[in-house]
């Protein structure tokens, strides 16, 4: 029997343009969605504050109070409201050829039209943000009202907060896309019109490619992938969707399957394939010259950085990247190993105290290890908006070691998958040495978490255990980087 096919609304509208498999287990198949991570659900939070800080720049605005679950009071409320003369409208609720949407802001603008503002916590506009704002301006007109414009308002990364109240007419900058909605709003119909007779038949055909996760993570990506077996096409470092549409149509799915020779990839990546195989690992003979470029005694460093559309500290401007934490350890000639570590916990500027700390913990010899140029990158920046330090953070970015190139140029192992991320190279070359069983085990987790403390400024057992985990991380990073030194060391004779 054929499926029955259900209204619409621009986020079913936007998934549809992402990838009809994904609208069609949204409408019919909801309950297999992924659960909603606390990393995610951090997100859609602060969406929804920036969404109310976009309010206040609007004082005579009328919020649409009814929630996602009370759409018909939404509708009713919404043309009240306009009958009733409101010059704007926050979350108006229309129905138009049965697409259901929800205005960020509606503003009245002359000869009986209106505006439309759509807020967005990123920091310019996107190709996702016209296809949304045109659903909603095909929704809304199809109700019988006419949009006069269309414009994103995301945040301006040019806004220092100076503490108290964000100030919205500073903190976000519009930007108008009439036209491009206009240009979409002309091919809009008949993509509807093809969801529709999609969603009235079975589910489409699983196929994988960028799309599923561009321009956002599918809801559905654990129920789609559930099948795939372990190292699956999709992982393959630097694949392309003409890549993985080849490899399906042959009826390959696991980078191990994928013969010697596949013309359709490039050179490193059957390497990649070839060393998944044949499960190999392999250690070039100029590992230990190049090892031996760091001089002793090692320090292991890592940083943590916070990163949000509200900035988290006086000074700062939105997006601005804050080191707020550090983890060292000391390898010294004789193998002992001794480790400092610094957290920032409250909402004054992190920066000086940090970087104090730091300089006073690594003195003036011996290289600094590193796992990726992202340390390097802080020091710079650190350098240019701490200008009293400069001359000390150049000193200390001149001792940094960067282990990851060390790593990609002289190892292969098959559990690498291609990659040389510390996530990926520590378990495999020191297995006994991971991140399972951290209560806090990936980076992004981890800042979600601190910025959620440091805002509410709120103190407990809650607060102090956190603060607890997040030290945990940080040094499992660093002692983690210097035992795959250690191992790479040893593997190259020089231990």
């Amino acid at each position: 029997m054929a499926a029955r096919v259900p209204n619409l609304s621009k986020s079913r509208y936007q998934k549809g343009l992402q990838c009809h498999r994904q609208l069609w287990l949204e409408c019919h198949r909801r309950h297999l969605a992924d659960p909603i991570s606390d990393t995610t659900r951090a997100l859609f939070d602060m969406g929804h504050r920036v969404g109310e800080l976009a309010r206040e720049r609007y004082r005579d605005g009328v919020l649409v109070e009814a929630d996602y679950r009370q759409g018909a009071l939404a509708l009713a409320t919404t043309r009240e409201l306009i009958r009733g003369g409101a010059a704007a409208l926050f979350e108006a609720a229309f129905d138009g050829d049965g697409v259901f949407v929800r205005a960020d802001v509606l503003l009245k603008a002359p000869r009986g039209c209106w505006d439309l503002i759509e807020v967005k916590q990123s920091t310019k506009a996107k190709d996702e943000h016209v296809t949304d704002a045109a659903a909603q301006v095909y929704s809304i007109e199809r109700s019988g009202l006419s949009v006069r414009s269309a414009a994103i308002m995301h945040v301006d990364t040019e806004y220092v907060w100076e503490g108290g109240d964000y100030d919205p007419h500073r903190l976000f900058a519009l930007e108008d896309v009439t036209d491009q909605v206009r240009s979409h709003l002309e091919i809009l119909p008949a993509r509807l019109a093809e969801m529709r007779r999609m969603l009235s038949g079975e589910c489409p055909e699983k196929r994988f490619g960028k799309h599923c996760r561009k321009p956002y993570d599918c809801a559905f990506l654990g129920h789609c992938q559930a099948s795939l077996p372990d190292f699956a096409i999709i992982d393959l470092p630097w694949v392309t969707d003409e890549q993985l549409a080849a490899l399906q149509a042959d009826g390959i799915y696991s980078v191990t399957e994928v013969p010697p020779v596949y013309p359709a990839l490039q050179a490193r990546q059957q390497t990649v394939c070839r060393v998944a195989a044949e499960r190999r690992v392999w250690f070039a003979d100029g590992l230990a010259p190049a090892l031996a470029a760091a001089e002793r005694p090692l320090f292991f460093l890592d940083f943590e950085t916070v990163t949000s559309p509200l900035p988290l500290f006086p000074g700062t401007r939105p997006y601005q990247v804050i080191p707020v934490q550090w983890s060292l350890h000391r390898l010294d000639g004789d193998g002992s190993l001794r480790h400092w570590e610094h957290l920032h916990e409250d909402r004054a500027d992190p920066r000086p105290g940090l970087v104090e700390a730091l300089l006073d913990r690594v003195g003036e010899r011996g290289s600094v290890v590193v796992y990726s140029s992202y340390e390097k990158t802080r020091l710079r920046q650190l350098a240019e908006e701490l200008p009293a330090y400069a001359d000390q953070i150049a000193a200390l970015e001149a001792r940094l070691f960067d282990l990851e190139p060390v790593v990609k140029e002289h190892v292969q192992h098959h559990e690498f998958r291609g990659r040389t991320s510390l996530k990926r190279v520590l378990p495999a070359l020191v297995p006994d040495l991971g991140y399972d069983g951290l209560s806090i085990a990936d980076g992004q987790t981890a800042m979600v978490q601190y910025e959620a403390a440091v805002r509410s400024g709120q103190n407990g057992p809650a607060r102090a255990q956190l603060f607890a985990d997040l030290r945990e991380y940080c040094a499992r990073d660093t002692l983690g980087l210097c035992r795959v030194y250690q191992h790479l060391a040893e593997r190259a004779g020089l231990i």
